[in-house]
């Protein structure tokens, strides 16, 4: 068995536990078309009602077309591969206990595929359940990072969310790679500054740090070069709401690595994000079709004067 076919077992077995003869959807479009093949294959030995459905022409702004969304809550698990994800699309996935189990793998490459099968979910799940408690309790959060980060974060008003990649029950859903404790802050009121080490459009070879001051929940500037140039190009086309600070999160998961990409590098254990755009999909109410997250390395957060980060460490009593 290959590594990507012990991936792709780990996805149908650990997290989803895919049962005889439920109905599973598999949604892809190029280039992770041979990620889905791969999944297709492993999801087709537990059940015979396994569907490909490959998407043309998709996007942030096309989003998903009505029929198919229609017909989604009739599966039992929905298994995503696509670029861009699906959550922002017309998709919705914030009511639990209902509908299809859902595990979302937006862009991902095979180097991160490949590490899933190397995931603990338990271990990742005791920790990000730890922490999802922790945040639901809070007030308030306070980041601090060597390249520059500092940041105020209210957390009153809101409950944490543990992303485990444990997907048993009817309406779970999950990003897989795994591994995260996130929050919606309290509307307007974030405050700091956010030096971006990924996402957002960072690119390795930029010279320019991306720096994202924010002022009363939102981007109140963009600087740094080529990247913020980029970002302030791509936000205009969606507005003042697509600079709202919707979501804080921190990373649970062991075996993520640092590889450049939003979608892993967000889960690798003690790091931090900040998300801005569409929250729909935790709780959240902006609902745009876009959701940028930036990523900070080797941070420390203090939670109610508690630190639970020091410098990219984990610190939980």
């Amino acid at each position: 068995m290959t590594k990507m076919e012990m991936a792709a077992q780990t996805v149908v077995l650990k997290c989803l536990d895919i049962k005889k003869d439920e109905p599973v959807l598999i949604l892809a479009n190029e280039p992770l078309m041979d990620i889905a093949q791969i999944l297709f294959k492993a999801a087709s030995r537990r059940t015979h009602k396994t569907h490909l459905l490959q998407l043309s022409h998709f996007s942030h702004r096309n989003g998903l077309f009505d029929p198919l969304t229609r017909i989604m809550d009739d599966f039992y698990v929905i298994i995503a591969v696509t670029s861009p994800s699906i959550l922002h699309s017309k998709i919705q996935t914030g009511t639990r206990g209902h509908g299809p189990r859902i595990a979302n793998m937006p862009e991902i490459s095979n180097q991160t595929f490949v590490r899933l099968a190397g995931a603990n979910f338990i271990k990742i799940n005791r920790t990000s359940q730890k922490i999802k408690d922790i945040l639901s309790i809070g007030k308030e959060v306070k980041i601090t990072a060597p390249n520059g980060t500092e940041l105020y974060i209210p957390i009153r008003q809101n409950t944490g969310f543990a992303d485990t990649g444990l997907l048993h029950s009817p309406g779970a859903f999950s990003e897989l790679p795994a591994g995260e404790s996130s929050i919606v802050p309290d509307e307007d009121k974030t405050e700091g500054m956010l030096v971006v080490d990924c996402g957002m459009g960072v690119n390795k070879a930029d010279r320019d740090r991306l720096v994202l001051t924010i002022k009363e929940g939102r981007i109140s500037r963009i600087s740094g070069g080529v990247a913020a140039q980029k970002l302030r190009r791509q936000l205009a086309k969606y507005g003042p709401q697509s600079r709202n600070i919707v979501k804080f999160g921190i990373g649970t998961n062991d075996a993520a690595r640092i590889s450049g990409f939003p979608l892993e590098d967000k889960k690798v254990r003690g790091s931090i994000h900040l998300a801005i755009g569409n929250n729909i999909s935790f709780g959240g109410h902006v609902n745009i079709p876009i959701h940028l997250e930036s990523i900070v390395y080797k941070a420390t957060a203090e939670i109610d004067g508690r630190k639970i980060l020091d410098r990219g460490k984990l610190v939980l009593n």
